[in-house]
């Protein structure tokens, strides 16, 4: 069966590459333009790993971590991709349960799916 993702990321020109990218590694890639329809999203859908934005309207991706983290689902794993990166950032989203932390500027599509493969790997 095929790993799901759910990308949350406000800018459909990221999404599509995203989803392009994922999808061609097979897995089931869904998307949300933001932390509110991610969180509406994520209880049906049940993720395997989420790819989740920092910047985004309505809920942002901090916000979206606090709130994920009350809804208990210790099996999805958060990877967090922004081009806010600083040490303060990375220290809260690790504290919120992100498993990783990636700089959108700093890496490709074939990089993101090798995160995400070593993310799913990792117990």
């Amino acid at each position: 069966m095929a790993k799901i993702i759910l990308v949350v990321e406000d800018y459909q020109s990221i999404q599509k590459v995203f989803e392009t990218a994922l999808a061609s590694e097979g897995y089931d890639v869904t998307v949300a333009a933001d932390g509110q329809e991610a969180l509406q999203i994520v209880d049906k859908l049940r993720p395997d790993l989420i790819l989740l934005d920092l910047l985004m309207p309505n809920v942002g991706g901090l916000e979206f971590l606090r709130l994920f983290k009350a809804k208990e689902h210790p099996e999805t794993k958060v990877v967090v991709f922004s081009n806010l990166s600083s040490p303060e950032l990375y220290k809260e989203a690790t504290e919120l349960g992100a498993a990783g932390f990636l700089a959108k500027s700093k890496f490709t599509p074939k990089e993101l799916v090798e995160t995400i493969k070593d993310t799913l790997a990792k117990k």
